[in-house]
């Protein structure tokens, strides 16, 4: 029996799904641009990708957007990822051995993604392990230690397309210019401390898992305010997670050397 052809109105759905993934707002021009589809076509199916829940409207003129909702198709994902693969021993290791607990994040189109977390083996943890837990590129430790650190042409379409300026003033960020220079303080010190115009009452430090130029994730060792300032934590804690970045590498690339 020969196979079966796809179904035309699925194949042009997880089209348009994909293309609203890459950007964190999409006109229908850009989507007619990206997928090729007729206007009458797409907000069919923008319609029903609403309906469904895994899109949203925005407004006439910045156009539509995905939803949180879209990560709950890849959490099967997470129980085969390489890199949690890799991780997961580090990890644990870390918080035996200093009791906080850490998470692994990836970026993900406009937002980073939880991976793993500890929080289970940790007496220290206040938070749940919350995997698929989505966290924005600014202002979170996680988001900023990626964008710091990843290769600078990657850094700079990821501010040009993500990161509108008109957000930027709300963290006292003139513009790029002003988020890039703020990046390379980051870059200096190595790690990246949640950014906030309002103090939050938990703090995250992270840094980048880096395998040569390439940032393959993050991690993060999040901690109440009220216990210590970041620069404490990053004079206790900066030179363990960064043992535990390059144990992870290692770890992936003698998976690479078995295989």
């Amino acid at each position: 029996m020969g196979a079966s052809k796809p179904v035309e109105p699925v194949v042009r759905a997880l089209k348009l799904l994909e293309a609203l993934n890459r950007k964190s707002a999409s006109s229908l021009g850009d989507l007619r641009a990206a997928t090729g589809l007729p206007k009458p076509t797409l907000i069919r199916l923008l319609d029903t990708l609403i309906a469904a829940g895994y899109g949203a409207r925005i407004s006439s003129e910045a156009g539509y957007r995905i939803t949180e909702h879209v990560l709950a198709l890849s959490v099967g994902l997470r129980f085969i990822d390489r890199i949690v693969d890799a991780a997961v021993p580090a990890m644990r290791q870390f918080t035996r051995q200093h009791n906080w607990p850490i998470g692994l994040a990836k970026v993900r189109g406009a937002v980073v993604v939880l991976l793993h977390s500890t929080a289970p083996q940790s007496p220290l943890s206040f938070e749940r392990a919350g995997y698929n837990r989505t966290y924005p590129l600014i202002p979170s430790a996680l988001g900023q230690a990626y964008l710091a650190f990843c290769p600078a042409e990657e850094r700079r379409r990821l501010i040009r397309e993500l990161l509108p300026e008109a957000g930027l003033g709300v963290l006292g960020m003139r513009d790029a210019r002003a988020l890039e220079a703020h990046l390379a303080v980051v870059r200096r010190r190595g790690y990246a401390v949640t950014l906030s115009p309002r103090p939050y009452k938990v703090l995250g430090l992270a840094v980048p898992v880096r395998q040569g130029r390439q940032v393959i994730a993050c991690l993060v060792m999040r901690f109440p305010r009220s216990v210590m300032t970041h620069e404490q934590a990053a004079d206790r804690y900066l030179g363990p997670l960064n043992t535990t970045a390059r144990t992870i590498v290692a770890a992936l690339a003698a998976q690479d050397s078995a295989s």
